[in-house]
């Protein structure tokens, strides 16, 4: 993923779809030594603590090959108003794209990422379905509130399996494949005969 520019068609359609008041800038990523990669929230409010200012809330923008997306974020505003991610980015970069949301409050459960697919091309839409099964079954009850997973075995089964369908879409999609191509497992079948039968059994479960 990437950060995006402001003049990007896919971001713009995100921004819409996102309905925050405020428009998208760019902050400085300027990361606090005790501060952890991915714990965003955590972060910020030990910053607040030691420095004053406030937490503000938001989504981080990206754009990778398949898609755009937001994902909930927060940085600190400093008492003289300027905005900082203190996060860590792993690999690191100077800046991030960071719209303010207060639509969304944040209770202290994870919140998924907002996607758009970046080209007409359907099974990216599947690409989209498996992310969001993985976010529904690593989120499902308690964990909703913790970064640790801890699985049945039969949910280790589906979160691998959901896992791999993710890869092989990735690349089914890169390659230009689509719902009338042959399936990437070579079956011979197309992939809208195939394997994305197989997902949607997933999907199904994952909401269970």
């Amino acid at each position: 993923m990437n950060v995006p520019q402001l003049t990007d068609e896919r971001l713009q359609a995100l921004i819409k779809k996102i309905k925050s008041s405020f428009e998208p800038m760019y902050v400085p990523v300027i990361p606090e030594k005790y501060a952890i990669v991915n714990e965003c929230f955590p972060n910020v409010d030990e910053k607040v603590k030691k420095d004053g200012g406030e937490i503000v809330y938001g989504w981080q923008l990206w754009k990778g090959t398949l898609i755009t997306e937001a994902e909930y974020h927060a940085v600190w505003k400093s008492p003289a108003g300027e905005l900082v991610d203190i996060t860590p980015k792993q690999p690191p970069i100077k800046e991030i794209l960071f719209i303010q949301d207060d639509n969304v409050k944040y209770t202290g459960v994870q919140i998924d990422n907002i996607r758009i697919r970046n080209n007409n091309n359907l099974d990216i839409n599947d690409y989209i379905d498996v992310h969001r099964a993985l976010f529904r079954l690593m989120n499902k009850g308690e964990r909703a509130q913790s970064y640790k997973l801890s699985f049945t075995e039969r949910e280790m089964q589906l979160y691998s399996a959901l896992r791999e369908m993710a890869f092989n879409l990735e690349m089914f999609a890169i390659s230009e494949g689509n719902l009338d191509s042959q399936c990437y497992c070579n079956s011979g079948y197309k992939y809208d005969n195939c394997h994305r039968n197989k997902l949607e059994n997933m999907i199904y479960e994952s909401k269970l």
